[in-house]
């Protein structure tokens, strides 16, 4: 990643505190495993470049993106590798995915230590012009004998009820064994570029193509990896307060849903990333045009 885009991240989305915090009076969901993290964003055009430059890294491996022309590879990815239509109205426009996918990436990557797997522009296929499928995140930590597979969902909406709802309508296929199978086949398709070379998930992928007969969910489970799914919501800050809109989140879930038992094997970890902010409608409006008219990206 560009230094210049990592500092600016590390300045402009700035934890606050985990879930539970028994000094605010806010407990964590009741679907976290981990403790939840809460983010502030300090400054709404900082986060707006944020979302800007980060399609660059989102879409390109890194050894794809140096030495070249950033604004070129930009338009690129807008054309191959994200859905990107200009010529829709603006009102549809701000609800393309990868708003906030990008802000998921860029998050993991540098505020989490979670290196990305591979780029997830290679799973956009122009053909069928529809949002990218799977996870909205392959990233992965290995620490030792441990390997965690960061494949999240982010979740972008003005509304935090809308995004809740919308993790709430596909949660138990995503933490399942059927769909981390699923996207572990989507990212054997593509093993020739991953940007994470050498990793664990590569020799399990490599040693099923050698023996397709095997459960490639044991395999997962007998090299002692995890799956860490993190949902990120981005939502607009209530009008009494950063803490308050904390709070507003583990009540929310609390009064509309329960407690699943997921179908899933291998170990997992499910835990909210809140970032409540100012101007959510306006951010995503900034961007559009700053696409349209092809600023320049940070060097």
């Amino acid at each position: 990643m560009r230094q210049s885009l990592l500092d600016l991240i590390e300045k402009t989305i700035v934890y606050q505190y985990d879930l539970p915090n028994p000094k605010a009076g806010i407990s964590k969901t009741i679907v976290s495993v981990d403790n939840d993290q809460c983010f502030k964003s300090i400054n709404k055009n900082d986060f707006t470049e944020i979302i800007y430059n980060s399609i660059l890294e989102y879409s390109f491996n890194e050894f794809e993106i140096e030495n070249k022309d950033y604004d070129k590879l930009h338009f690129i990815a807008l054309q191959k590798r994200l859905k990107y239509n200009p010529d829709l109205d603006l009102d549809q426009k701000i609800k393309y995915g990868f708003l906030g996918e990008v802000i998921l990436f860029s998050v993991l990557y540098v505020l989490f230590k979670s290196q990305p797997l591979i780029a997830r522009g290679y799973f956009y296929n122009p053909l069928e012009n529809s949002e990218t499928k799977g996870y909205d995140s392959y990233h992965l930590i290995e620490n030792n004998n441990k390997t965690e597979l960061w494949f999240g969902e982010v979740k972008f909406h003005k509304n935090y009820k809308t995004g809740i709802d919308s993790i709430f309508k596909n949660i138990d296929k995503a933490i399942s064994d059927e769909y981390l199978k699923t996207n572990v086949f989507a990212i054997s398709n593509q093993i020739n570029n991953l940007h994470y070379k050498g990793s664990k998930i590569e020799t399990v992928i490599k040693v099923w193509e050698e023996n397709p007969y095997l459960s490639i969910i044991d395999e997962l489970s007998q090299h002692n990896m995890k799956l860490v799914y993190p949902m990120m919501l981005l939502y607009e800050e209530d009008d009494l307060g950063y803490d308050d809109s904390i709070k507003n989140i583990p009540k929310y879930i609390q009064e509309k849903y329960t407690a699943s038992t997921f179908s899933i094997t291998v170990d997992y970890s499910i835990f909210f990333i809140l970032v409540p902010m100012k101007d959510v409608k306006a951010i995503k409006e900034e961007v559009i045009k700053w696409i349209e008219l092809k600023k320049p990206l940070m060097s």
